[in-house]
């Protein structure tokens, strides 16, 4: 099983009103590739309750059976339209992929 986790800080780091909009964004944009993308096994995305400022605003996780499934989510068409979402609500992201037993 692979794992690929991406964190987003938005670019309006407010505890409500822009910054909670921009983080509903990811969650429209993101949520659907779940039932639109083939080899994509599970896909949640999360939102941090905003306690500790220094914390990343949210969270993505999918799952894929191998690693060919998540290079083809990647650069599939749906991904690629959601990017220019993500793109314009983060200010920052961080990702790692790992495999999991």
């Amino acid at each position: 099983m692979i794992r690929h986790i991406v964190l987003f800080k938005v670019s309006d780091r407010t505890r409500d009103g822009a910054g909670a909009q921009q983080v509903e964004a990811l969650r429209a944009a993101l949520e659907p590739l779940a039932a639109s993308v083939p080899g994509v096994l599970s896909l949640r995305l999360s939102a941090d309750p905003k306690t500790v400022e220094t914390h990343w605003d949210a969270a993505l996780e999918t799952e894929h059976a191998s690693w060919e499934d998540l290079a083809a989510y990647q650069v599939h068409p749906e991904h690629v339209r959601a990017l220019d979402v993500v793109n314009s609500v983060a200010a920052e992201k961080a990702i790692v992929d790992y495999e999991t037993p």
